[in-house]
């Protein structure tokens, strides 16, 4: 037996579909350059372009096994390292978002409050990881909300982005 179905309102929910934004972006970054510096530089817990240790520095391994010189105060890094628990706020916040059970209509708003929740989040895991020297790397790192300047590439950067991409919602 063959069953049919007419389904009814497709081109609302297309024209609903195509005004959401396809990408939310927030992030985490400094408040100024020379803290982003230092910051992309524990990323990984390596010095770029020191061949030899020196003070506050030493050869190690790092966590992707490879031999660097290494800088005492964070030889692990303290960006990547976390990327679990990043990983796990946006689950988190995602969840707590639950778009299922909200209308079309408020998707965009939920998916910005959701990514701006998220970055405030990570910003803290963040800075708590930072090296404290005078403590002024710590106080520097903050959320980059959606919109937010440096995530388009100007101010001191972001080093690190959450994306959620809703593009696959649009795909026909």
């Amino acid at each position: 037996m063959t069953v049919t179905a007419t389904i009814t309102g497709i081109d609302a929910l297309v024209s609903s579909l195509s005004k959401l934004s396809s990408r939310v972006v927030s992030g985490v970054k400094t408040t100024d350059e020379l803290n982003y510096i230092k910051a992309l530089v524990w990323d990984m817990g390596y010095v770029n372009r020191v061949i030899e240790p020196g003070p506050k520095t030493l050869w190690s391994v790092n966590t992707l096994g490879e031999e660097k010189v290494l800088t005492i105060t964070a030889p692990t890094g303290f960006i990547r390292i976390r990327r679990n628990t990043y990983l796990a706020i946006l689950k988190d916040e995602f969840t707590k978002a639950n778009f299922a059970g909200r209308p079309l209509a408020d998707w965009e708003k939920l998916a910005t409050s959701m990514m701006t929740n998220a970055a405030q989040r990570c910003a803290v895991v963040v800075a708590n990881g930072a090296p404290i020297d005078k403590g002024d790397l710590r106080a520097s790192i903050v959320a980059a909300a959606p919109g937010d300047e440096a995530l388009g590439g100007t101010g001191y950067g972001v080093y690190g982005t959450l994306d959620l991409d809703m593009s696959h919602f649009l795909e026909e």
